[in-house]
């Protein structure tokens, strides 16, 4: 029964195993881009914030 399963899991695939690891690896990568771009986003933020601070203070 598990093996019919895994059949038809496995002809319904577009991808092969690798190639899906492959994909699994990018998505992996593009995720970690982004979660660094939001921090630096966030850092940028802050910046401009104390600069802003700064020149309201004088």
């Amino acid at each position: 029964m598990a093996d019919e399963k895994d059949r038809k899991k496995a002809s319904n695939n577009v991808l092969t195993a690798e190639q899906d690891d492959l994909l699994d690896l990018y998505i992996q990568n593009l995720d970690g881009y982004y979660e660094e771009l939001r921090a630096s986003d966030a850092i940028q933020v802050e910046i401009e914030t104390q600069h802003l601070k700064k020149i309201l203070s004088t």
